[in-house]
């Protein structure tokens, strides 16, 4: 294991890309041991990939390039707006609005951070908010994506870990309306002391009417995709396949805004970021295999285990840990790279491994906001223009009010596993 490790940590240090250090690791590991055929190379890395439920991964991810294109993220600011306009900070209020309502159809933190930052940035900027407070917050407003059902990073969780993806979607609904709420409160608090600006008098009737009638086929996708896999309609990997159509139909035959050309776009920026993902969840796997061969799960098992029994102890730990990473490492690398040693040792501790990965989920979150390797950071930044460090001193009570929720949600687990026992009994 050390050996195995150490390979690892001097390719990372070679600025190898991640997945490419797992795979090398992982093959060189198989190829010096005793007893092992080198044809389990292209069986680990073919064996990773063959799970249904990641199946949902490549719709999810069209589907969030494609809701920019087809105009869902100006539409649902728009409606957002009209609702919150006029309450101090309404802008910051509306931002946080969409991407929550956003997060139920793409499941990305980073594609939602990059069609919010650039609509509602430039927006911000032109009605006096600070670009540090916009940046900051359309980033951390983007980053509900992963929590909010269908959520990219619970689905690659369920297919690693074998967890009921649905039970995951359900058990992070809680978590992301919390996460939003919370967004809110330190944006009302914000603008409050900054002063920004409101509208005077809230938005007419006629005007919230008609930005809902705009916005209700938007409106009506997460419900679907929602609705259909609580209801037992379809499962989450057919889901995804549903949006994808659904979004496809709105987009070019009712508001007549997708293109062949910009669908083709879209699909060739789409297949680059599925084989990146795709291509470090089969690494992932070799290396898993690796681990278990050397009983990596029992090992650490044994020194959480040495350290307290106490499952609440182990959660903190952990989440140090994955907060420490999160800050250094790409947070699907993470997930791939923790899953096949955390999930194993969870019965060790009385862990519920649906509570666990909406707990991991939420963490990997915060590290797509904090620096230096923060995808949603860097994407807001590149957008509004804006240096890592004026965003950091901007960020923080955003990433303060994170960090809280992270333990509550740690400590409460039935705020995650209420839903999944009511609603997917049995």
């Amino acid at each position: 294991m050390g050996w195995l490790l150490g390979t690892f940590v001097v390719l990372l240090l070679g600025r190898m890309p991640i997945a490419f250090a797992m795979l090398v690791s992982g093959t060189l590991f198989v190829a010096t041991a005793p007893g092992i055929g080198f044809i389990v190379v292209p069986q680990q890395l073919q064996a990773g990939l063959d799970s249904f439920p990641l199946l949902a991964v490549p719709f999810f991810i069209l589907v969030g390039s494609l809701m920019g294109e087809a105009g869902v993220t100006e539409r649902l600011v728009r409606l957002s707006r009209s609702l919150v306009g006029h309450i101090t900070g309404g802008l910051a209020h509306a931002v946080v609005i969409a991407g929550m309502i956003m997060a139920g159809v793409s499941g990305s933190g980073t594609a939602d951070a990059a069609a919010l930052g650039g609509v509602m940035i430039p927006a911000m900027k032109r009605d006096g908010y600070d670009v540090e407070f916009a940046v900051a917050l359309t980033a951390a407003a983007g980053a509900i994506g992963p929590i909010v059902p269908p959520s990219i990073l619970m689905i690659i969780y369920g297919a690693m870990g074998n967890v009921s993806v649905g039970q995951l979607f359900l058990g992070g609904a809680v978590p992301g309306v919390l996460m939003g709420v919370y967004l809110m409160a330190v944006s009302y608090g914000i603008a409050k002391r900054m002063g920004y600006g409101s509208r005077t008098t809230r938005a007419a009737w006629a005007e919230q009417w008609r930005a809902i009638r705009q916005g209700m086929l938007d409106l009506l996708l997460p419900v679907i995709i929602i609705g259909g896999i609580v209801g037992g309609i379809f499962t989450p990997t057919e889901a995804g396949a549903v949006a994808l159509v659904y979004v496809l139909l709105i987009g070019a035959l009712v508001y007549r805004t997708l293109t062949p050309g910009s669908i083709v776009r879209v699909l060739r920026e789409s297949l680059v970021v599925l084989g990146s993902v795709m291509f470090t969840v089969a690494a992932a796997a070799l290396v898993g295999y690796v681990l278990a061969l050397v009983q990596a799960a029992e090992r650490i098992g044994g020194f959480f285990g040495a350290i307290s029994s106490s499952p609440w102890v182990f959660l903190l730990l952990i989440n140090l840990v994955l907060l420490l990473l999160g800050c250094v490492m790409e947070v699907t690398a993470i997930l791939v790279l923790m899953t096949p040693i955390l999930v194993p040792i969870l019965p060790r501790f009385g862990v519920d491994p649906v509570h666990f990965g909406v707990v991991m989920a939420l963490n990997l979150t915060i590290g797509l906001l904090t620096p230096p390797v923060g995808l949603a950071m860097y994407v807001s930044c590149a957008i509004g223009r804006v240096s890592v460090a004026r965003y950091a001193r901007a960020a923080w009570p955003f990433l303060a009010a994170l960090v809280l929720l992270l333990f509550m949600i740690t400590y409460l687990p039935d705020l995650v596993l209420m839903l999944p026992r009511l609603l997917m009994r049995g």
